[in-house]
């Protein structure tokens, strides 16, 4: 059922219209510190690339570590488990936005879940990257890049991705123009989540 479930919303996403912004390229960097089933993993990222690929980018998806290199194309995802209750409580995952690189899921925080494990991953991994993209933690009224996923939301997840608005995409074309150019909003060390719920 969990699997009829995915792959009919892979489906859905990958008939689409045709995105309205050319095709840009973004390297993630997965590093598991986490007992993450591969089933689970390839079905997360491969949906997370739909959902991009309708806004015009692609995902290329790497295990591993990201390269420490000044050009901050690329962005280091760590997928984590035993995270105590009181950091960050009750969000799924984080990103920092300003530093431009790095994200972390609680993907223990995910395993509870009642929305299937690959589903629930891939939006979260949206998310988060969609911060990075952006440049910003600001989050939207609805769809995938709302503060907080209700009870309703996360049914909706189960058939059909959550969608980005509008806004959101314009944002994360910009950020991606910026990041391009290799411009910055903050000075170093000046770190602040964005986090998903």
């Amino acid at each position: 059922m969990k699997t009829a479930a995915l792959a009919l919303m892979i489906a859905m996403v990958g008939v689409a219209a045709e995105p309205k912004h050319p095709q840009r390229n973004v390297t993630v960097y997965v590093r598991e510190n986490a007992p993450v089933s591969p089933h689970v993993r390839v079905a997360a990222l491969e949906l997370a690339h739909k959902m991009f690929a309708q806004i015009g980018i692609r995902l290329d998806k790497r295990i591993g570590e990201p390269p420490r290199t000044p050009a901050k194309q690329h962005i280091g995802i760590e997928l984590t488990t035993n995270n105590p209750p009181h950091v960050l409580p009750g969000a799924l995952g984080s990103a920092m936005p300003f530093e431009g690189i790095h994200i972390r899921v609680f993907y223990d925080r995910i395993r509870s879940e009642v929305v299937p494990k690959s589903v629930l991953l891939a939006h979260v991994l949206v998310h988060e990257i969609a911060h990075i993209l952006q440049g910003t933690d600001q989050h939207s009224g609805s769809g995938i890049m709302k503060a907080v996923w209700t009870h309703r939301d996360r049914l909706q997840m189960r058939t059909e991705a959550l969608p980005f608005t509008p806004g959101d995409v314009e944002l994360i074309h910009r950020g991606l123009a910026l990041r391009a150019s290799g411009a910055r909003t903050l000075a170093a060390g000046e770190l602040i989540p964005a986090i998903a719920q």
